[in-house]
């Protein structure tokens, strides 16, 4: 695993950093991103729009619909923005056609709220980590996941996995098996569900995110 540590004193730099990342991925890669309410999430995914070549102006918060696509100008989608926060059962994860596009490999996938669809994300991603470090300020954490770091047995039944995989379960059965647990609540989520992360106005300029680095 590789960890990286920045600081960011402004959204253009935390869209610097985003662009910089984008520039390292390839289709099909995904990014998780964490961190508070106005941290600066979506303004990172500007960044990796700019990266892959989709216009950064056009990305916002897709917490009501889901998930948004950006395409490159030559109209290929590079960048799918997912934000898992009202994300309930594998029902909803179905609908925006997550298997497909852990399948497809066409675009890189940002994740907002990946704690959400905790047992559905591949074991090599990328993780970004935003934490407020002063009125102004943004410390950035990227951490490389890598599949040698996955257990070596199927984490439903218990069925050794072959090596040099980079499966955490032994069938589709055993994945679906385990996501709906979580949604079941069988896991926790280290942070509870507020209301004001319901309201709209967070997402609006201005608002939190808005604000956010």
């Amino acid at each position: 695993m590789t960890v990286e540590l920045r600081r960011s004193s402004s959204p253009g730099e935390t869209e610097r950093l985003g662009a910089a990342l984008a520039m390292r991925l390839a289709p099909g890669m995904l990014v998780t991103l964490d961190g508070d309410l106005g941290a600066g999430k979506t303004c990172f995914v500007r960044g990796l729009a700019r990266g892959l070549g989709a216009d950064p102006a056009e990305v916002s918060s897709p917490t009501f619909v889901l998930e948004h696509r950006y395409a490159d100008a030559g109209g290929g989608t590079v960048l799918v923005h997912i934000d898992a926060y009202r994300i309930r059962s594998a029902h909803d994860l179905a609908s925006i056609g997550w298997d497909e596009l852990m399948a497809s490999g066409d675009s890189v996938i940002a994740v907002e709220w990946p704690s959400r669809i905790a047992p559905a994300l591949p074991d090599h991603r990328v993780e970004v980590r935003i934490r407020h470090a002063g009125e102004d300020v943004r410390e950035i954490e990227i951490e490389d996941i890598h599949p040698s770091s996955r257990a070596t047995h199927c984490a439903t039944c218990g069925t050794a996995l072959p090596s040099g995989g980079d499966a955490r379960f032994c069938s589709d059965r055993c994945r679906m098996g385990d996501l709906g647990r979580w949604f079941r609540g069988d896991y926790a989520i280290g942070r509870p569900i507020e209301e004001d992360d319901l309201h709209g106005d967070a997402w609006r300029p201005g608002g939190p995110e808005g604000r956010g680095r």
